[in-house]
């Protein structure tokens, strides 16, 4: 008989249960090699993107459209929807459990354990290999305590510790720049609705200025010229509106996403028109930098990397001194037994174990001797940094400093050449209805009060923003920035 037919065939049910477990590891298998050639993208099957890349969800903002936000209400949603400050929470938690774990290391490691087990063996006594069958059965509680060990576990807490401060002030440095990309976002949309409204105000004086002129050739008093010079004026007018529209349209999607909010759902933010411009600095530049180097919360995160880095060469010089640890147990065991050609037998009893242990590290290779020589130029790192990042600060608290002073000086400028061109520009109009002026002296000075206009919105922008940037360098902009309905 042959023995093919002794063999099972499988069956349908087998065979589908098998191409079943063979397509669940395809995946898998897709996702285990790189890609084939060099020269052409990865195309993952859809299976190994829905296995492997998860859809990561975020909230938000959701805004009223018909309300007009303050600053301070843009500042408080972006600091509740913006995923950079719950990013940097995540990171100071991260580091408080660092600091609980160092910690742990102060207290003793408790933990109990049983034991079960049968065996069955034939040791060899004397010249004969008798079978012996045992079953044991144990249950036990182990300490282990370290005692002494000369500040090390102290200094890798105070690194800790130290990191942690570092990460809560890198979390207020993150709110800090988010509040000024808010503010600057907020003054960059201010300044386009601005030039957006100033355009349009251009474009109907553009307007008026070639309906004048074509009814002064109905009536006889211009030229054909004239009117076709003030039509390409209205037509550049227009086009100079459309630019400011879309630049405004980007503006506010900037503002939208920076808050965390859609650009696709429109809402309003106060005007400029109804913000405070300030007239002048109330401190020097001397005290601004001096503000700067006791509150900016980068600055003081690399102070504290200085502390940590310090704790980080005392502990590495505590590897030269030993350590004292105690070691204990206690338990119960119960035991049967049986060797041939004897009865078995049964025992039960407590069990208990105590030590101490000192260790004491003789040589090792130069490598504690490295570690400090490694730790000590890592705190040397870290004060160079320090140094690094105060002067970086007075730079840039003095370049901020006198970009306002500018603004200061460039708002009082724009302000009177606006009241010099507007006075200019009517009186021009005027006199061109008169018949005392001619076309092209009505479009210079109608082009001299568009761009009047124009510096006039982007002074007094350009104000609240060098203020902003200056609050921002010296780390005011963290306490004092606008909050809630305050503009």
């Amino acid at each position: 008989m042959s023995l093919a037919r002794n063999i099972p065939k499988p069956s349908l049910t087998w065979s589908l249960l098998i191409l079943c477990s063979l397509g669940s590891v395809a995946p898998q298998a897709w996702s285990q090699h790189a890609p084939n050639l060099p020269d052409a993208p990865w195309q993952p099957p859809a299976a190994v993107l829905k296995r492997y890349v998860p859809i990561v969800t975020h909230s938000e903002a959701e805004l009223d459209a018909t309300e007009a936000y303050t600053l301070g209400e843009l500042i408080d949603t972006a600091e509740s929807n913006n995923p950079t400050t719950k990013e940097a929470w995540s990171r100071a938690k991260a580091s408080a459990a660092s600091v609980g774990i160092a910690k742990s290391e102060l207290y003793p490691t408790l933990f109990a354990f049983a034991t079960g087990k049968n065996y069955n063996s034939p040791p060899l006594l004397y010249n004969t290999f008798v079978v012996q069958d045992i079953g044991l059965f144990a249950t036990a509680v182990h300490l282990d305590y370290t005692l002494v060990d000369f500040g090390a576990r102290r200094s890798e807490i105070t690194a800790a510790q130290a990191k942690l401060v570092a990460a809560n002030l890198a979390f207020n440095d993150v709110h800090l720049q988010l509040i000024q990309q808010v503010s600057q976002a907020y003054y960059a949309l201010l300044n386009a609705s601005g030039l957006r409204a100033a355009a349009e105000v251009n474009l109907s004086d553009a307007t008026a200025l070639e309906e004048a002129a074509q009814e002064r050739r109905n009536n006889g008093l211009a030229t054909l010229p004239d009117l076709l010079e003030a039509r390409a004026e209205r037509e550049k007018a227009n086009y100079d509106l459309q630019s400011a529209i879309g630049v405004e349209k980007t503006a506010f999607g900037d503002l939208a996403t920076v808050i965390a909010a859609r650009p696709t759902h429109s809402f309003k933010v106060q005007e400029l028109d109804d913000l405070h411009i300030p007239d002048a600095l109330d401190q020097t530049v001397e005290d601004a930098i001096g503000n700067a180097f006791q509150q900016r919360p980068d600055l003081l995160a690399e102070r504290a990397k200085v502390k940590a880095a310090h704790a980080e060469v005392t502990h590495a010089i505590s590897a030269y001194f030993p350590t004292l640890s105690f070691e204990g147990e206690g338990g119960w065991v119960r035991a049967w037994g049986q060797q041939n050609p004897y009865p078995g037998t049964y025992a039960q009893t407590r069990t208990y174990e105590a030590g101490l242990s000192l260790k004491w590290t003789i040589f090792d290779g130069l490598r504690r001797e490295n570690r400090i020589s490694q730790a000590k130029a890592e705190e040397a790192e870290a004060r160079n940094a320090v140094h690094e990042r105060e002067d970086q600060i007075a730079d840039r608290v003095w370049a901020s400093y006198e970009d306002a002073v500018t603004a200061l000086e460039q708002r009082k400028a724009a302000a009177s050449l606006l009241t010099a061109s507007t006075e200019s520009h009517s009186a021009a109009v005027e006199s061109y209805k008169d018949g005392v002026r001619n076309l092209l002296d009505v479009l210079n000075a109608e082009r001299d009060l568009a761009r009047a206009r124009a510096l006039d919105v982007t002074a007094r922008t350009r104000v609240l923003q060098s203020f902003t940037s200056l609050a921002f360098r010296t780390g005011d902009l963290l306490a004092q920035h606008p909050k809630g309905k305050t503009p």
